[in-house]
């Protein structure tokens, strides 16, 4: 049987409240959290551009 949960594609866990805690982005998801961390991350902090490439990962893979 598949898993019918989705599963960030940043972080890689399953959040509490399946589909309705987060995005998807394209045919991927993200989860609630990782989505504020995105959001509230700063251009200047070097976590900005781990960001990115999470991003470009996800739409481009």
């Amino acid at each position: 049987m598949h898993n019918v949960f989705p599963k960030c594609e940043i972080c890689g866990l399953i959040p509490y409240f399946g589909l309705y805690d987060g995005l998807r982005l394209g045919k991927k998801f993200i989860c609630s959290q990782c989505e504020k961390q995105i959001l509230q991350t700063k251009a200047q902090d070097p976590q900005y551009q781990v960001n990115v490439q999470n991003i470009k990962r996800i739409i481009y893979c």
